[in-house]
């Protein structure tokens, strides 16, 4: 008698999961049908909004890029003047109170030059490039150190970028914004048509494919770096320094209407 009663209830208990898995699978479909191609389609009503942002800040960091290259028939001696030559970039680092943790030296670079006369090669001598990398907070450090190293006739000035130190948080800030618009963007069309917005459905980020937006600060600062650095070069003062940095972002969104 109570087997036979066990067996009741499991059966009542198997048919109400049954009949609430097909209700379910059945408003799942409704919202979201197979299309002729087998993709998923939203058929609740919606709005699609696209919103952008841009922003600037003054810049507090500043990256700049220098190359010192020798030239010389002999391979020790080169090294020697290269690492005389050096220390003009540290003598200057130090008069600016600039940290030396703040310069990175690449390794040195040697090359061979050739000389080809007739089908046969002959050594001209080695050239030597190293590279170096230097951060400063204040532009008019910045500024005075390519001022004073652009005189080197055996330097030269590869980039001056301004740049930001807390990045990311600049980034979040400028995408949040953009977001806001586009959802405030999503809530007009949706009060023109008598309608309020509900579930956002899709998020799309910028052009470049990143998830979170489309940043192109680096992209425009680099540019101004490498015209400020060539303004320097011609006795320039500090006002050829970019100081401000342009942060953009872009985003696309799909909202359900209600």
């Amino acid at each position: 008698m109570i087997s036979r009663f066990l067996n009741i209830v499991y059966l009542i208990a198997l048919i109400v999961c049954v009949v609430v898995l097909i209700r379910t699978v059945k408003e799942e479909r409704a919202m979201v049908p197979a299309s002729a191609n087998g993709t998923a389609t939203f058929e609740v009503p919606r709005v699609e909004v696209s919103a952008s942002e841009s922003k600037k800040f003054a810049a507090d960091k500043f990256e700049m890029g220098f190359r010192m290259e020798l030239r010389g028939k002999d391979k020790d001696a080169l090294f020697k003047r290269l690492s005389q030559r050096r220390s003009v970039i540290f003598d200057n680092v130090k008069a600016l109170e600039i940290p030396e943790s703040n310069v990175e030296q690449n390794s040195v670079d040697m090359r061979k030059e050739w000389n080809y006369y007739n089908g046969r090669r002959e050594l001209v001598g080695y050239v030597a490039t190293q590279r170096f990398d230097i951060t400063v907070n204040r532009k008019a450090d910045a500024a005075a150190l390519v001022q004073a190293l652009s005189s080197e006739p055996d330097i030269e000035i590869e980039r001056t970028a301004a740049l930001l130190k807390d990045e990311e948080s600049v980034q979040s800030a400028v995408i949040k914004a953009a977001s806001k618009k586009a959802m405030a963007k999503a809530r007009d069309y949706a009060e023109g048509v008598g309608a309020g917005v509900g579930r956002v459905l899709l998020v799309n980020a910028g052009d470049d494919g990143n998830s979170l937006g489309a940043i192109h600060y680096r992209r425009h600062m680099e540019k101004a770096g490498l015209l400020a650095a060539s303004a320097m070069m011609f006795g320039a003062d500090e006002s050829a320094v970019a100081d401000s940095v342009e942060v953009e972002a872009s985003v696309s969104i799909v909202v359900e209407l209600k």
